[in-house]
């Protein structure tokens, strides 16, 4: 793993690159941390590509969120998601025999379920539930409960 502090006089950032390209991202100012993958051989770059690399990823991560947060002002005045009127950016995700489950990491609760593979995964911090809880608005994107 290589890591790499980013110090900005009181703010401070902190990048995680894994051997297999997945990356987190922890900043002060955040409530929970900005995950994604690159596609690359971190052990064999040099530092210089792979920053570049990791700071493409968290301009598509932040691009993303924006997007997100645009979906929760839709959904605040009353708009039903569908699937299909989604921003295809905005990851979808089907979730079955989900229970709601805390974070351990911050006051906050997740949704934990089976994936399409029957995996077990869990979701980010949900920002927007239905109240049927047929879905939920997640910081990583839309999950369809089911």
């Amino acid at each position: 793993m290589r890591s790499f502090a980013l110090i900005e006089g009181d703010r401070s950032t902190m990048m995680h690159v894994r051997s297999d390209g997945d990356v987190t991202v922890f900043d002060r100012d955040r409530e929970s941390a900005i995950r994604f993958r690159i596609p690359m051989d971190v052990d064999g770059d040099t530092i210089w590509r792979l920053l570049s690399r990791v700071m493409a990823g968290i301009v598509r991560a932040e691009e993303r969120l924006i997007r997100i947060d645009r979906l929760v002002e839709r959904l605040q005045t009353g708009w039903r998601p569908v699937a299909s009127e989604i921003d295809p950016d905005i990851p979808q995700q089907t979730l079955a025999n989900w229970q709601f489950a805390p974070s351990f990491t911050r006051p906050e609760t997740v949704v934990i379920g089976h994936d399409a593979d029957g995996r077990v995964t869990r979701s980010d911090q949900i920002l927007w539930i239905d109240a049927d809880l047929r879905w939920a608005l997640c910081e990583s994107g839309i999950w369809w409960l089911l």
